[in-house]
């Protein structure tokens, strides 16, 4: 118990955690016994062992399986068939293997000499403090992945990559060589498989995922390289319809930088964001959160249930801290949550705390976001009505004023957030050329994208009508994303012209197949080879109906709508239904209401709004 007692003021959770480990005990304490003659090292393995009970990862021979058909894919060999077989799987139907049961005491040892060699030899680290090395440095893992050997494995190649480019002591240039290579190497985007966090060792050979593995292989491969950084993310976004993950580095002055995913490189500025609304913004840590167990005491619950204790809330790091007090309708003692929209229900992001029976607050909230403020049990329903933190510290309530309507004219159903807005501008420049020779040595122009294409499609009438047998789309510098590309004999878009892609590119079959949400993207540098498509025979084009890379998210002609305005306790109410006859519609709704345009007849993205000078006004538009 004296060596117990070394480790910390209150032996209970390493206590804990030897009895947890059962049978394993043993290697457990032969790491506590290594290290009995040099302290930090000593403490360092406390910290690792004192936590372990929380740490887990799925295993099951359907986990190698997936991981040879994702390598497959990368690779092109998949079968729609395999596909298909493995696509409803779910992994958390396997067994959960917990590290104190089978971890070994060389595994652990060699973890902690490897983090301890980085820490201390590498000049950025000299005023890292140990608290911060424990969580940014030294964890043997990030998620529910089976465990491996991984930091020899990311340290031969990014370790020998870094010291043959950097010799210096500033952290975020040591993290800007890393960065550029794991962006140069990239991580093929993919989420048709429902698994766990990857292995550490096959990801590095199998580079493919979402956020998740991107975010993954960046701590592994900077941890390796004695680079302190973590995993940052929202639980759902109140922008788009999923949660986020991406990565942030300590900077030398104990400021949190974010990088890594969308191309962000890691820069000392004031402000570094990659655009997307957040609401609230946790960090993955390997230790248990003082914190968070003081705010399931206030609160009565706590966001992410026991795992939910190992994230610590940062959100005011990104926004400063705040707090905003909101009224309650519902004046029992349930539990109070933060939520924001989705089309499935209201998703909760935070913990609220009740002041009283009619109020609560809710703590460091990204200001200018649509919030709902809702009550906890079997349902989760509304304890109030929308609500606003503006940037000044005051919260607006969003309470329909049904006695006052207003006519409303919309456009779209989900925000158009800035990175679905550059692609309406993206191709400027482009143009659709024809000629009957394949090699163009004579183009005529037929039609060119001068201005940005602010609707899911463009219909131009073709500047040369004489008969073409081939047509070729030629991309602005640099980039080309591509949704439909149509040709017609006439100007009423009844006959369509048939054409075939010359130019051998995967997935080319995109621009011609009829379905606007598939697309051809490719972007270099360099001039990108214009797209080329055969014709049946010589025919006259008199109209050119075009798609760039879209969301379909405006309105739609012939589509049928339904508005509903939300009020507050009594939840959704419709404002009524009705087709669309051009590319917006129109209805009647309550001032100061908060609105939500449903298309009744296809489609899952939409997002809430209000109505304001005249137009929407959705998260994403908020400053």
């Amino acid at each position: 118990m004296l060596a117990i007692s070394a480790c910390e003021r209150k032996p209970d959770r390493l206590q804990y955690a030897l009895v947890f480990a059962g049978e394993n005990r043993i290697e457990l304490e032969k790491v506590l016994e290594h290290y009995k003659s040099d302290s930090l090292k000593y403490r360092a393995a406390c910290f690792l062992i004192k936590n372990m009970p929380r740490w887990y990862a799925y295993d099951g021979w359907q986990l190698d399986t997936l991981h040879t058909l994702m390598s497959k894919q990368l690779k092109g060999t998949l079968t729609e068939d395999e596909k298909k077989r493995w696509q409803g799987f779910d992994y958390r139907t396997l067994k959960k293997v917990y590290d104190a049961h089978i971890i070994t005491s060389d595994y652990l040892i060699e973890n902690i000499d490897m983090a301890f060699k980085e820490w201390r030899e590498r000049p950025w680290n000299r005023t890292l403090p140990f608290k911060d090395f424990c969580e940014l440095i030294l964890p043997y893992r990030v998620g529910n992945e089976r465990l491996s050997e991984w930091r020899k494995l990311y340290r031969s190649y990014y370790g020998h990559l870094l010291d043959s480019l950097y010799q210096g002591s500033d952290v975020l240039e040591a993290c800007k060589v890393v960065n550029d290579e794991l962006n140069r190497q990239d991580c093929s985007y993919c989420i048709d498989w429902n698994v766990p966090h990857h292995d550490a060792d096959k990801l590095f050979y199998a580079r493919i995922g979402y956020c998740r593995e991107n975010s993954d292989l960046i701590q592994y491969a900077m941890r390796s390289c004695g680079i302190p950084v973590a995993a940052d993310f929202m639980p759902y976004s109140p922008d788009y319809r999923y949660s986020h993950e991406w990565n942030v580095v300590r900077d030398t002055t104990g400021k949190y930088i974010q990088f890594g995913y969308d191309a962000i490189d890691p820069v000392r500025k004031n402000s570094q964001s990659d655009g997307r609304k957040k609401g609230k913004i946790y960090r993955y840590c390997y230790a248990l959160q003082e914190e968070r167990e003081s705010i399931y005491k206030q609160a009565g619950w706590n966001m992410g249930g026991t795992e939910g204790k190992y994230w610590k809330d940062v959100t005011s790091e990104y926004f400063g801290s705040n707090e905003a007090l909101v009224n309650l309708t519902d004046y029992d003692k349930s539990p109070i949550g933060l939520s924001v929209f989705s089309v499935n229900g209201w998703q909760v992001i935070g913990e609220g705390v009740r002041k009283n029976r009619t109020m609560a607050h809710f703590n460091n909230i990204e200001p200018a976001i649509i919030y709902m403020p809702v009550k906890l049990g079997s349902e989760i329903q509304p304890a109030g009505y929308p609500f606003m933190l503006t940037p000044n510290g005051q919260v607006e309530e969003f309470v329909p004023d049904t006695a006052n309507c207003e006519e409303v004219v919309l456009s779209r159903k989900m925000a158009l957030i800035p990175r679905v807005a550059a692609w309406g501008y993206s191709q400027i420049g482009a143009r659709i050329e024809g000629d009957n020779n394949i090699k163009f040595s004579n183009p005529k122009l037929m039609a060119e994208i001068k201005d940005t294409i602010d609707y899911t499609f463009q219909v131009w009438e073709s500047n040369y009508t004489d008969p073409v047998r081939y047509i070729r789309y030629v991309p602005p510098t640099g980039i080309l994303q591509v949704a439909e590309i149509k040709l017609y004999e006439d100007t009423s878009l009844e006959k369509e012209i048939r054409m075939k892609p010359v130019t051998l590119l995967p997935y080319i079959e995109h621009v011609t197949d009829g379905d606007i949400l598939s697309f051809l993207y490719l972007t270099s540098e360099s001039i990108i080879e214009p797209l080329v498509f055969a014709l049946e025979r010589p025919q006259s084009i008199r109209s050119i109906y075009y798609v760039t890379r879209t969301d379909d998210n405006y309105v739609w002609e012939g589509d049928v709508y339904e508005l509903l305005y939300q009020d507050g306790p009594d939840g959704w109410k419709s404002l009524g239904t009705k087709a669309a006859t051009s590319k917006h519609i129109t209805f009647n709704a309550p001032k100061n209401a908060l609105l939500w345009l449903r298309d009744k007849t296809k489609g899952k993205e939409e997002q809430v709004f209000i109505y304001k000078h005249n137009r929407q006004w959705f998260n994403s538009d908020f400053k």
